[in-house]
């Protein structure tokens, strides 16, 4: 059982991101823009912005639309000003904490985000989404999605969840190291088959997930993680960064479940209603812990307390049970059963954030 204490991902560790996040400047059909320019179309203050980029120089006067001179880069909000008035279920964004708030009221203005009566807030911006661990929102971009991270101490891990691309690519680089000391790449498409049916028309899916548990230990790392695909937008639920701790082996009766809040009613006549909700993922695991481990295995039982962390039953990604002993969550039981002898019996119940 390897289990990662996610580093917290700020604007000092966060470096860059392709991802945007602020308004861009209206649209002006008399301005000239050059190959690169970002512009947004007018929206109203809580309304979100689309915002579009310039394929071309000496672009002038064309329409925002998908083309040989624009394609969309995504969608933002405009940023809280309390002399502005934000419509009912407007949302406006605080990039200074990088966070999105929604309007409980109209014509509101002149009301701090703090005033929980007035503001909700809904969660991170679409750049900071995937550090966000206490929330299952999803970072999205067209095309690619490119985050450089400088951790700031030393991590060996990384891993990635909730993932919709087709490819990707790691890199670290390090001063200390000489340049690039870590390098890493490849297809995220793949095909399950068990039969020549299922060889020649099976239907290609993706991993949803990466991770690595090797990455080289240097003070000074900067960590490039890109997600592309072949068409549509790239996605990306959760990223994690941390030094993993080994607290034992997961024994073989270890248990994956959901809880479902879907709801099944009937009408006057019987006929089933559904209204289908999201799965949250659960797991029951025992992991044999060496006694001389118990001291630091409690302490991270205390560090996470009421914290989100990435718990891995194995370590072979490989491992057709890598993903159903997976979760990104908390944990509800972390019972220690102190043997005579030089082990003990870790039971855990896991659950997904």
């Amino acid at each position: 059982m390897r289990v990662i204490d996610p580093l917290e991902i700020s604007d000092t560790e966060l470096l860059s991101s392709t991802v945007l996040e602020g308004p861009a400047a209206d649209y002006d059909s008399n301005t000239t823009y050059a190959d690169g320019d970002l512009v947004g179309t007018a929206s109203a203050y809580s309304e979100p912005q689309e915002v579009w980029e310039s394929l071309q120089d000496g672009n002038t006067g064309n329409a925002q639309e998908e083309g040989a001179f624009w394609t969309s880069r995504g969608i933002v909000y405009r940023e809280y000003d309390d002399s502005l008035h934000a419509d009912l279920n407007g949302i406006v964004s605080d990039l200074a904490t990088h966070s999105l708030y929604q309007s409980l009221e109209a014509n509101n203005h002149d009301i701090p985000l703090s005033d929980v009566t007035k503001w909700r807030y809904i969660g991170k911006t679409n750049r900071f989404k995937l550090f966000d661990y206490s929330r299952n929102d999803i970072t999205t971009a067209p095309e690619s999605i490119q985050v450089v991270i400088k951790p700031g101490r030393r991590i060996n891990s990384l891993t990635a969840k909730g993932v919709q691309a087709n490819a990707y690519s790691l890199s670290v680089t390090s001063v200390f190291g000489g340049g690039e000391v870590y390098s890493a790449s490849g297809s995220l498409n793949l095909r399950t088959t068990s039969t020549w049916a299922q060889y020649f028309y099976g239907e290609f899916d993706t991993s949803k997930s990466l991770v690595f548990f090797d990455l080289p230990l240097y003070s000074d790392a900067i960590i490039t993680l890109t997600l592309t695909v072949t068409s549509g937008s790239a996605s990306i639920a959760t990223a994690v960064v941390g030094t993993f701790m080994d607290i034992g082996e997961t024994l073989t009766n270890a248990r994956n479940d959901i809880m479902n809040f879907s709801t099944v009613t009937r009408d006057a006549e019987g006929n089933a209603i559904l209204v289908p909700t999201r799965n949250i993922p659960k797991s029951k695991q025992q992991v044999l812990a060496e006694k001389a481990d118990i001291t630091d295995i409690i302490q991270l039982r205390d560090r996470l307390n009421g914290r989100p962390a990435i718990w891995y039953g194995l370590s072979d990604p490989l491992d057709g049970y890598f993903e159903a002993v997976a979760i990104l969550g908390f944990y509800r039981n972390f019972e220690i059963e102190l043997s005579e002898g030089g082990r003990s019996i870790i039971n855990l119940e896991l659950e997904e954030v």
